[in-house]
């Protein structure tokens, strides 16, 4: 199974008409998934795609994502997948920095599109693609598609702001789907299902949906994390698997009916985006009898490369509980000095990860490349250690990068619109602890000489050019901001300062 539509048809040669995605009302067969991603398929190539094409889809999660994702692959396009929280300037960048002839887009989101994007690049309305689509003739010939062949190309923002965009082979996503089937073999089991809460936009969800639909196992797709409603689906629908972060396990505990809800067949609960507190787990333990799991990875790694399962991941692990768990084989970690030395067990370094699914470069931008991949590995940004036993603790985040909710923030993207502000001198965005979401937002800003910070102002200043989850919601205004003999920021003074 080395490419994508390869490992689709043999899940449908397996199960052809048991259901494999589930939205809303609305469910599709594998046999209708697979003949509708072909009937898709032939319509781009009739259109004019050619070999590497990006084509990119901007729209809440739908049965409708992987129906694109297999059409676009199957004509040996590249699916460039956009996140629909984004503001429009952002949307914008991403798309005709990928130069993407084609753009999938839900109706909802037609105003955050710019004449500049609606004159370079073909729109195809999703809500108007089940007509179309059937209409179509299924795909006669399909083209020859290899294993090294890009599939996907992810956006994910560096420590300079700008977003790079990753690109992911048909291998990288195959493996990377078979890692998630080596740690949840009961996906093969009849009546398997996975429930995707995250958006299928970030390479997580989008790998779990995999895992899931390789294997013939369901994938029950919504469009909210509220913890009743999660609570609800779960219980109603008897998902095998969920990815939850702890504030919405933490949220589902607190509701007033969670007795009468039935979890029996939910086997493993992935924590999403952060570690879990211990009396956290003990309490989701008693009320879910499931297992828990933990994990580490980026998009440059098609996902998760260490995992922390079940097992290990309970009520008195201690301190294993903050780890991210050992590396998923045949995946390597290794934690390196500056000078690429090898760090001793508990000393900290960079994280470098060699696997057989890292992405093949930075779309556009071989400098980057060349930085991130080096001696066969992914020097990820991160510091962390592996202790004797082999487990990975993160540590620290050498980019800065900020985890809020499950969501990865780059605070250089905030600064740079802060340094827009007409009446700011200076400005620095760090995380801090937030019981809630892991971690949030703290702005520290030098205004001008006779300007006062005002936070709903800045608020508003920022909501127009920032994703929602991207703005900060606490503001403290300093005299200077601390910086080192080159003129950097010493964020690690701030954090420490702040916590």
């Amino acid at each position: 199974m080395s490419t994508l539509a390869v490992a689709l048809s043999h899940a449908v040669a397996r199960e052809p008409t048991r259901v494999a995605l589930v939205y809303e009302e609305q469910s599709l067969r594998f046999c209708d998934l697979e003949e509708l991603s072909d009937r898709l398929a032939q319509q781009l190539i009739e259109r004019g795609l050619q070999p590497g094409d990006r084509i990119a889809i901007l729209d809440r999660n739908s049965l409708w994502f992987f129906v694109v994702l297999f059409a676009v692959v199957k004509a040996r396009g590249v699916l460039v997948t956009v996140n629909f929280r984004l503001a429009p300037p952002e949307v914008d960048f991403i798309v005709q920095d990928s130069q993407s002839r084609w753009l999938f887009i839900g109706d909802a989101f037609l105003t955050k599109l710019s004449d500049t994007v609606r004159t370079s690049c073909e729109l195809i309305i999703i809500e108007s693609l089940a007509a179309e689509t059937l209409m179509a003739r299924a795909l006669g010939v399909a083209p020859e598609v290899s294993p090294e062949d890009s599939a996907v190309q992810m956006y994910t923002s560096g420590t300079t702001g700008s977003p790079k965009g990753v690109v992911l082979s048909h291998s990288a996503m195959v493996k990377a789907a078979e890692a998630g089937h080596s740690v949840w073999p009961f996906l093969d089991e009849v009546g398997a299902s996975v429930l995707a809460t995250m958006p299928l936009f970030h390479i997580a969800a989008c790998n779990l949906g995999l895992a899931a639909l390789l294997r013939s196992a369901r994938v029950d797709i919504v469009n909210q994390s509220d913890p009743a409603f999660v609570a609800d689906w779960l219980s109603t629908h008897r998902n095998s698997l969920v990815p939850l972060p702890a504030a919405v396990i933490h949220g589902i505990l607190e509701l007033p009916d969670i007795a009468d809800k039935d979890f029996s067949a939910l086997r493993t609960m992935l924590v999403a985006g952060s570690g879990i507190a211990e009396e956290l787990i003990k309490r989701a333990t008693d009320t879910f009898d499931c297992g828990f799991a933990l994990s580490y990875g980026s998009t440059e790694t098609c996902g998760g490369i260490s995992y922390l399962g079940p097992d290990e991941c309970v009520q008195g692990a201690g301190k294993r509980l903050t780890s991210a768990g050992k590396e998923m084989s045949p995946s390597r970690i290794e934690i390196r000095r500056p000078d690429g030395s090898h760090c001793d067990a508990g000393e900290v370094g960079e994280i470098v990860c060699f696997s057989d699914r890292l992405m093949t470069h930075y779309w556009g931008r071989p400098e980057a490349t060349g930085e991130a991949l080096r001696d066969g590995g992914y020097y990820s940004g991160d510091a962390g250690y592996v202790d004797k036993a082999g487990y990975l603790y993160v540590v620290d985040r050498i980019k800065d990068m900020v985890i809020s909710g499950g969501e990865n923030i780059y605070p250089a993207q905030i600064e740079q619109v802060f340094y827009t502000h007409p009446d700011l001198l200076d400005a620095a965005v760090i995380g801090v602890p937030d019981p809630r979401w892991g971690e949030s937002l703290l702005a520290l800003v030098v205004m001008r000489e006779g300007s006062t910070l005002d936070p709903a102002a800045m608020i508003d200043f920022l909501r127009p050019q920032l994703a929602g989850y991207k703005i900060p919601r606490s503001y403290r205004q300093v005299d200077a901001l601390p910086r080192n003999a080159t003129g950097k920021v010493l964020k690690t003074v701030l954090r420490e300062r702040f916590a």
